[in-house]
């Protein structure tokens, strides 16, 4: 019976130790990849109003103002769905209150940004449209 032995209380506390370790430095690595995926689907929903921004300006000429349509003129327009994604929040859409001040401009210094992060926080750049999000 005395050749019996357990893990000591300093072995135990080590293993709990390193595997806390382990788990910070993995969950940050999950949660810094969550909110890339967010940024991106922003991003992407941007894209796609910007590529339908471009059609409306085409189609209702006579609608677009200093090169700039508005989202909610699209969406009264049945240019975009009401549950479109907004890319300010990443939610859909559900009234036209939250597009209030969204606008897609064309202008001629706007290139398609390297990150998928707001530039200046209120704004996505593409090659000749900017996404304005803010009224900033």
């Amino acid at each position: 019976m005395k050749n019996k032995r357990g893990f000591t209380l300093i072995e135990l506390l080590a293993v709990i130790v390193i595997l806390g370790v382990i788990l910070a430095i993995a969950g940050t690595a999950v949660i810094r990849s969550i909110n890339d995926s967010r940024e991106k689907a922003k991003y992407t929903a941007a894209r796609e109003i910007v590529d339908i921004a471009s059609a409306y300006m085409v189609a209702e000429k006579d609608r677009v103002n200093n090169n700039c349509v508005s989202v909610s003129d699209m969406i009264n327009d049945d240019y975009l769905e009401n549950d479109v994604t907004n890319p300010l929040t990443g939610e859909n859409i559900s009234s036209l209150n939250d597009v209030s001040g969204q606008r897609v401009c064309k202008v001629e210094n706007a290139k398609t940004q390297e990150d998928y992060e707001l530039q200046k926080k209120s704004y996505y750049s593409f090659d000749g449209y900017r996404y304005y999000v803010s009224m900033n």
